[in-house]
């Protein structure tokens, strides 16, 4: 688990917000305060999508956050930034797999819980946090700092400056 500091906010949350940059990502939940406080979960239902949308999605029990982006955009713009907000994304199965593949790692699918992506702004402050989740107790932590260089250099990928915490 690593903990970046994000210095050029208004860049980040324009990535974050208004470009593609993370839309790759599954939500698994997020919460906001303006004046108000707004929580939701990425938990897709299947009854409100069509047959054809619901079969050409990827995955089926989390929303992408390009499907999220333009509700949670709706809530934070205005004239006043939020006191504070937090996204927790999710990197798809398909994506874990890929990751794992193309590393060597030999985790099945049902050890892992999740490689999970934390956003929290708060009070002017925005730090990303990272985390994997497994389903029982491993020892070994290859995984997370696996997830750890592959967050770092999506990062860099996309322009987006950080320190280290």
């Amino acid at each position: 688990m690593i903990a970046l500091n994000i210095p050029d906010r208004k860049d980040f949350t324009s990535k974050l917000f208004l470009q593609d940059s993370f839309d790759s990502f599954l939500v698994s939940q997020a919460s906001f305060t303006t004046g108000i406080c707004i929580s939701l979960d990425g938990v897709l239902h299947k009854d409100y999508f069509t047959d054809a949308q619901w079969e050409s999605m990827e995955q089926h029990d989390l929303a992408r956050w390009s499907l999220l982006k333009p509700l949670c955009y709706q809530i934070i713009k205005g004239n006043r930034l939020p006191e504070q907000f937090k996204i927790v994304f999710v990197l798809s199965r398909a994506n874990t797999e890929k990751l794992m593949k193309n590393s060597g790692l030999s985790f099945s699918a049902e050890q892992i819980g999740g490689l999970f992506l934390n956003i929290r702004y708060d009070q002017g402050t925005l730090v990303c946090t990272t985390g994997v989740s497994f389903t029982s107790f491993i020892m070994d932590k290859t995984l997370e700092r696996l997830w750890d260089d592959m967050i770092k250099r999506f990062f860099k990928a996309r322009a987006i400056v950080w320190e280290q915490l």
